[in-house]
């Protein structure tokens, strides 16, 4: 199993970060053309978990007024404002992109968001939302390593859930998912991604 990160930004700036760690390969950097290359050699080598550090549901409330107040466990940093709001709609164009490469080298390629579905064949994706706080590190890298060592942490500890809690949503992520045609399940614009946090007080050595 390959554990793998995309910390979103501009590919442009250098901002766009990215790691994968796994039994064959143990690398990263900002170059979005080595991400591929990288992302393909694990998903050919086995079952990949592939998280992306923005955020990749929005509520969607009854209450129209309280729908773009903070998800549950963002403690005081909205998806809806500042670097939040900078962020997804960055995600928005990057994340379908990302996938689409992705897709376009692997036939048959498979992704869902149902943490209790962990994958086991090669061309087997499950894909989760990164929240990494301000601090952590001093890289963009260097986040999405963190947070590829702290998805495989989790789930390959036993019990899963999610540092958000549940809510109502529409899944951004799954609909990069349907776009891409990893998934045809309609479902998956419902459906709650997996959210693994990390804080700057986590410990950052590997694991």
């Amino acid at each position: 199993m390959h554990y793998a990160v995309v910390d979103i930004g501009s590919p442009k700036q250098g901002s766009l970060g990215w790691w994968i760690t796994g039994p064959f390969i143990e690398d990263g950097g900002t170059g979005p053309e080595d991400l591929i290359v990288g992302l393909t050699e694990a998903i050919f080598a086995g079952p990949v978990v592939l998280g992306f550090e923005a955020p990749m549901y929005v509520p969607t409330k009854r209450d129209i007024v309280a729908t773009l107040q903070q998800r549950p466990g963002e403690a005081g940093r909205p998806w809806s404002a500042g670097a939040g709001a900078s962020v997804t709609a960055m995600a928005l164009a990057l994340v379908p992109a990302i996938l689409d490469r992705v897709a376009a080298n692997v036939p048959s390629l498979k992704a869902w968001q149902d943490w209790t579905r962990i994958p086991v064949e090669p061309g087997h994706i499950l894909v989760f939302e990164a929240f990494v706080t301000t601090g952590v590190s001093d890289g963009h890298a260097e986040d999405a390593r963190l947070a590829a060592y702290a998805a495989r942490e989790l789930l390959g500890g036993g019990d899963v859930t999610s540092a958000l809690g549940q809510e109502s949503c529409m899944s951004m992520l799954g609909a990069a998912l349907l776009h891409a045609g990893l998934s045809d399940d309609l479902e998956e614009l419902r459906r709650q991604c997996l959210v693994v946090k990390l804080s700057k007080t986590r410990p950052q050595t590997a694991i």
